[in-house]
């Protein structure tokens, strides 16, 4: 039986991620698209449709020319529901430059995998933590 082509993407983007190291890779969507030879908009529904956080993935994605899109999989969906919320938070700050690009792919590199060995309950506090260290942070300069 032939696969259709979101399941092929599907396949391609899920050994990428068990080929990493930290369970997270960084995609542009349209080299994706371009490796497939389809439109970006059936890698997004893929993404979309795909990637979500029931099946144990965050998905961060950054538009425009440097754009990307982040997959992060996570075993601990309770945990991942509060990364994703940190890491929105994380996104605003960038969005209201409140912190630099470079600060924002730091935090975010070690929330995906300084923390990784922790239960929920410790993930939690060290979530918070930084959450209420950034927001000191970021109350500094005011």
């Amino acid at each position: 039986m032939k696969k259709s082509l979101a399941d092929r993407i599907e396949q391609y983007i899920k050994v990428l991620i068990d080929h990493s190291e930290s369970n997270q890779i960084e995609i542009q969507r349209a080299e994706l698209a371009e490796t497939f030879n389809c439109a970006p908009s059936q890698v997004t529904y893929v993404l979309a449709t795909r990637f979500t956080e029931r099946e144990g993935y965050v998905t961060i994605s950054r538009r425009g020319g440097k754009g990307y899109v982040r997959i992060t999989h996570c075993e601990d969906t309770a945990s991942l529901r509060e990364f994703a919320e940190l890491s929105g938070f994380i996104d605003e700050l960038v969005a209201n430059k409140a912190i630099s690009q470079v600060e924002k792919d730091l935090l975010i590199y070690l929330l995906a995998n300084a923390f990784k060995d922790l239960n929920y309950q410790q993930k939690s506090q060290v979530y918070d933590g930084i959450k209420q260290a950034i927001i000191a942070y970021v109350n500094l300069d005011d």
